[in-house]
């Protein structure tokens, strides 16, 4: 192996490099210069948009996990505010992070959401929000068709707060334990198990393969223990390995290679990660996690 390196061109071998360097998993501390910059351009902009009423900027997901995949991961923040935003101001502040999500140096986007500090340390259920951005906000916050004075709630928060308080990192402002609450892990499961169920609807699993997979791995892994710990999709995928029957271990095997993969896709391939998938195989794992979802989910 070392004998081949050294035989490959300057090129060959800086290519080789960055393939290994993109294969890898990232944490917030060891990222690519410019994801970091990416991001600590965003906590500025929010820092200067909210300003005294922001309490803090804290980064969950793959990134604060440290299972960070750049051409597949999305960048997963919470911003924490004392007061509700205005209708004016939540419309200020939403077109300023689609326009900063521009910038991005990845095909994943930011997911984003704003709450108070009153939600982040109560979690009311179903639990309200000021602001959300995504892939799917991006176009209605720049066009404004976003109605920023409506009441808004969402079942995933209680998940992603509990990930930031058990994994995330903190990008700015007050320390975590200061500001989320100890949550009930019976509100947390009960939002794990609602996208869990979408994933078990109809051909879901089809229509998004790898994400299926994995978060199926992930969700099983939750209910087979009472560790009250949370997990990532590659952890998941590791203790489907692990766990789960022998003909499923391709499949997981699959969804783990293209999750891990360092070949850039396009938004519209980030569910298939541009390949072809056994239908029968994925609505085959479907009919296993339901198994066991009616087992375990009273």
């Amino acid at each position: 192996m070392i004998i081949a390196i050294k035989s490959l061109s300057n090129h060959a071998l800086f290519c080789y490099i960055c393939s290994v360097e993109r294969n890898k998993a990232q944490s917030w501390k060891d990222c690519d210069e410019d994801i970091k910059h990416f991001v600590l351009d965003l906590v500025a902009m929010l820092k200067s948009e909210i300003s005294d009423n922001l309490v803090g900027i804290y980064l969950h997901g793959s990134l604060a996990m440290g299972c960070y995949y750049r051409p597949k991961s999305d960048l997963d923040v919470i911003v924490v505010v004392h007061n509700q935003l205005g209708a004016d101001i939540a419309k200020k502040i939403g077109i300023a992070i689609a326009k900063q999500a521009e910038k991005r140096p990845t095909t994943g986007n930011v997911e984003l959401s704003i709450i108070t500090t009153d939600v982040a340390w109560n979690v009311p259920v179903p639990t309200p929000y000021e602001l959300h951005y995504s892939s799917e906000w991006h176009d209605k916050a720049l066009k404004g068709d976003i109605e920023y004075d409506s009441s808004k709630t969402d079942i995933d928060l209680l998940s992603h707060l509990m990930y930031v308080r058990q994994r995330g990192v903190i990008l700015g402002g007050k320390p975590i334990q200061e500001v989320f609450g100890v949550y009930d892990w019976q509100y947390f499961m009960d939002a794990v198990i609602d996208d869990f169920e979408w994933i078990l609807e109809s051909e879901n699993i089809v229509e998004t393969p790898f994400y299926g997979v994995l978060n199926i791995c992930r969700v099983l892994q939750l209910l087979s223990g009472d560790s009250q710990t949370v997990h990532s999709k590659a952890e998941g995928g590791e203790w489907g390995l692990n766990n789960l029957p022998s003909e499923f271990h391709s499949l997981v095997q699959k969804a783990l290679d293209v999750y891990r993969s360092p070949d850039d896709v396009s938004e519209a391939q980030r569910r298939t990660g541009g390949l072809e998938w056994n239908k029968d195989e994925l609505l085959a794992l479907r009919d296993y996690a339901k198994k066991a979802r009616n087992q375990t989910v009273k």
